[in-house]
């Protein structure tokens, strides 16, 4: 079941910072963003914060599934869900770590397609060097999913 959390947002930054490190940004957009929870057996699992940028845009600001719930699809169905309850919005962007060889793939199989990035978003943003799969973070990398040119 997924349900959206309004009381007591902030205190899920901590968590959240297991996919953006910067717990700055993370309150930033906990404060100006919705926040959804996917719950299993009544315990949330799944997290994933939007933000509206305008009339035609959401963000996905963060997208989590705590480690041991994994792969059963969970993060998949709050994008969904997200892409039905703003369905009168025709673009959802998405933006992960040039790194994040597995995000981009989930992304591009759910139907989002690279448009852009930050250029050393990441040197300029998180005071410690980030590294996955043995690549640098460096870039902010952009995917969008429009409903008026891929539908």
């Amino acid at each position: 079941m997924i349900q959206e959390i309004t009381q007591n947002k902030l205190s899920y930054a901590k968590i959240l910072c297991e996919s953006d490190p910067n717990i700055n940004l993370v309150n930033d957009y906990l404060r100006e963003g919705q926040l959804f929870a996917y719950f299993y057996h009544q315990i949330p699992v799944s997290f994933i914060v939007i933000q509206q940028v305008d009339n035609d845009t959401i963000e996905i600001k963060n997208l989590l599934t705590i480690d041991t719930y994994r792969g059963h699809g969970f993060a998949r169905q709050l994008i969904q869900y997200i892409e039905n309850r703003f369905q009168d919005i025709p673009r959802i962007i998405v933006a992960t770590a040039n790194s994040s060889m597995f995000n981009m793939s989930f992304y591009t199989k759910l139907g989002y397609h690279y448009c852009y990035k930050i250029d050393n978003y990441f040197i300029d943003n998180y005071p410690q060097e980030i590294y996955e799969n043995g690549i640098q973070a460096i870039d902010l990398m952009y995917f969008e999913k429009n409903r008026y040119l891929f539908n």
